[in-house]
């Protein structure tokens, strides 16, 4: 909504922005940016969470992007024996909140499941999938959106709502405020947070509270001042 009908959205906040498209810009700055920094607009938190390279933007993804590469060429065959087996689609699913929420928990014998979560809302997750018998359609999104490779339509269009981003360090892949600018061209708050994952919404519920509070009171105090 905020891409494509922009006049019916006063703003947008996010936590996973990865580049849609990345150009040479991002690239160069995956294999430079190391060493030149400024030149990339790289801040200490970037150079942290980016670096080496060949570990958390190279052996990192492939540890866990095994489940995109199935759900975007077979999510059927997948998505069938998931619907027989509620045990089999618990541990597809909470396997994802294991190593997203931090990647070291994958060496712990329950995946840490209970350090930040409540099994009773773990299993609530599961079950929204379980009832619904949704998991395959799920899984379908992405097949229908890598089918269609890097040159997308929505790939290409930028957005120019005011945006919000909340930057958790335990993200699948990190997103400089410099990334994040190329496509949310009204960037109006970044934060980098203290700790948090992937599920950051569930994780951490109000990190994530205060910085929506904060993007909003922005987007007030800027539309009021336009006005």
């Amino acid at each position: 909504m905020a891409q494509l009908q922009p006049r019916t959205v006063k703003g947008l906040h996010l936590n996973f922005a990865p580049p849609s498209k990345p150009g040479l810009w991002v690239v160069l700055s995956v294999i430079l940016g190391q060493y030149f920094p400024k030149l990339f607009g790289f801040s200490p938190v970037d150079l942290e969470r980016l670096f080496p390279a060949a570990q958390k933007q190279l052996m990192e993804p492939l540890l866990e992007s095994g489940y995109m590469h199935i759900q975007a060429t077979k999510p059927d065959t997948v998505g069938r024996a998931l619907s027989d087996s509620p045990v089999g689609l618990a541990a597809y699913i909470l396997e994802k909140f294991s190593t997203w929420t931090d990647n070291e928990f994958r060496n712990l014998q329950d995946g840490g499941l209970t350090r930040k979560f409540l099994l009773d809302d773990l299993l609530t997750n599961v079950m929204i999938y379980w009832t619904s018998g949704c998991i395959t359609s799920s899984m379908r999104f992405y097949k229908e959106n890598f089918n269609q490779g890097l040159n997308k339509p929505h790939a290409r269009i930028p957005v120019l709502v005011p945006t919000g981003f909340a930057c958790f360090p335990n993200e699948l892949m990190h997103t400089p405020e410099t990334w994040v600018k190329q496509k949310y061209q009204r960037l109006l708050s970044y934060t980098p947070m203290p700790r948090g994952g992937h599920f950051a919404a569930m994780e951490e519920p109000q990190l994530m509270a205060d910085d929506i509070i904060q993007f909003v009171r922005k987007v007030e105090r800027d539309q009021a001042r336009d006005s």
